[in-house]
């Protein structure tokens, strides 16, 4: 009996947030695909919405990795030329159209793969579960930085990034009903964390900012991650984590993190696999 014939436990992969860390998705996929791991529920916080809901919504992770690989900076200014500087410094009707123009105008309940884009509840405070309507609305809503974008208005209330409530959204995944839960966290090789300019002789509130920040997220997606039965760790390159365009740039210069995640995946295929069809 092959492995395809045998009953197996199904398998949820929930993606982290993370910023242009999260190119490494694609390569977790990847190596998924390439290694015949079932993918039976997809759940992802911002940047991991986008990387979860193009590869459903195209149903090949080539041309994912394609779309990322020939992303040039006249893309970047389609996304930028949308300015608000009243509720964030975007308004993010660009993205919602860059996004559309990829994945094309699609509804989440007719995916292949059943998928959750987690956002945050403004108003409460909570995790929002989008697994219905507009693909492109819903990777939008869950990638809703504070300050950098607007709030997307939602039913009656203002969603933002879903890393504020669930940095790697185990639990969504959990909940969509996964036997196995696999989750994907950018932030777990973040120390040593960069050091101050020896040259300064007082900490610069950009130091202190940045680093505070990092330990947050880190300890945050650590915390999602208890909740997983496999955790992925991408090794991924330690940069300055200042937010702005250099931070957009990563979509395009960074490209080899893509790598990172392949390699992370492939460590762990063999005990999933086990575990699947225990």
């Amino acid at each position: 009996m092959t492995e395809v014939n045998k009953k197996r436990k199904t398998v949820g992969l929930a993606l982290g947030s993370g910023g242009w860390k999260g190119l490494s998705h694609v390569g977790v996929i990847k190596a998924f695909v390439e290694n015949n791991i079932p993918i039976d529920f997809i759940a992802g916080s911002s940047v991991g919405a986008l990387i979860g809901g193009m590869y459903d919504a195209l149903d090949d992770i080539y041309k994912v990795e394609d779309v990322f690989n020939k992303f040039r900076k006249r893309d970047l200014l389609t996304i930028l030329a949308d300015p608000n500087f009243s509720k964030g410094i975007l308004k993010g009707n660009k993205a919602t159209k860059f996004i559309e123009s990829i994945v094309g105008d699609v509804k989440i309940e007719d995916l292949k793969i059943p998928f959750c884009a987690v956002a945050t509840d403004l108003l409460k405070g909570e995790s929002e579960y989008i697994r219905k309507g507009s693909l492109s609305e819903a990777i939008r809503a869950s990638g809703s930085i504070p300050f950098i974008f607007e709030p997307m208005t939602y039913k009656e209330t203002f969603l933002v990034d879903g890393g504020a409530t669930e940095m790697v959204p185990t639990e969504a995944v959990k909940k969509m009903g996964a036997d196995i839960v696999i989750g994907v966290n950018l932030y777990a090789h973040n120390f040593p964390l960069p050091k101050r300019n020896e040259k300064d002789k007082k900490l610069t509130k950009t130091f202190i900012l940045s680093n505070s920040y990092i330990i947050t997220l880190s300890r945050l997606a650590t915390y999602a991650c208890e909740k997983a039965d496999f955790v992925i760790e991408p090794d991924i390159p330690k940069f300055d984590y200042n937010i702005g365009v250099d931070w957009f740039l990563r979509f395009i210069n960074e490209k080899g993190i893509m790598k990172t995640g392949e390699q992370a995946a492939l460590k762990v295929i063999p005990q999933i696999k086990k575990l699947i069809y225990s």
